[in-house]
């Protein structure tokens, strides 16, 4: 998300409440000087905010935010009908790696509350993520050359067991400095080192033909 522009996939079976909400986050974004795009697709590859129906969860696109949440953080919302509704979807809906609930009857101040403490959040984790990703870059990451090795591999998006393999050591070996790794760096999920390596442009200099030393 630039400071000034979003864009927010509402995919909603109720038009009538899709229509609300629209209006309502366009109105509310606006007064603070952002720009909104709005769009259905759950697949959106550019969407940073994601309120989906929970009759309208799939395994598909499920997959997609929870692949897309591994890589950077993601605010999502499920829309459900009411605090004393029936859970119908609650297993899918538990398959999701972070999601907030909304409700249909929620007053509207209380509903844009718990959306700004979310973008709040999300904010102040790429702020952390970001932020040691200076430090330690001016520090030549204080890694060793076994650790900048595998990070390599992992930047390329291959598995630790294929680390293991091209390096000829175990998956446990790698796992372990893989931990020390983010020891290093400050993180505790996974997901962290991944949006790291992006945002250090690891995964660009590898697609544009750095190779190994």
């Amino acid at each position: 998300m630039r400071n000034n522009h979003i864009t927010i996939v509402i995919h909603d079976p109720n038009l009538f409440y899709v229509g609300g909400l629209t209006n309502c986050l366009s109105e509310n974004f606006s007064s603070r000087g952002i720009h909104t795009d709005f769009t259905d697709s759950a697949f959106n590859s550019r969407a940073k905010m994601f309120f989906l129906a929970e009759e309208s969860l799939s395994v598909a696109n499920i997959h997609y935010l929870n692949r897309r949440m591994s890589m950077r953080p993601l605010c999502v919302f499920i829309i459900k009908n009411s605090e004393s509704g029936d859970d119908l979807s609650e297993g899918k809906m538990h398959n999701i790696s972070h999601y907030t609930t909304l409700y249909r009857n929620q007053p509207v101040e209380s509903m844009l509350s718990v959306i700004h403490e979310q973008l709040e959040q999300l904010n102040c984790v790429r702020s952390a993520l970001v932020q040691p990703c200076s430090v330690v870059s001016r520090a030549d990451n204080n890694l060793t050359r076994r650790e900048t090795e595998i990070l390599r591999y992992l930047a390329r998006g291959i598995s630790n067991g294929g680390v293991a393999r091209f390096l000829h050591i175990s998956e446990k070996t790698v796992s372990a400095h893989k931990r020390n790794i983010m020891c290093k760096l400050n993180m505790i999920r996974p997901a962290e080192l991944n949006y790291w390596l992006i945002q250090e442009g690891w995964c660009e200099s590898i697609r544009t033909g750095d190779q190994f030393h």
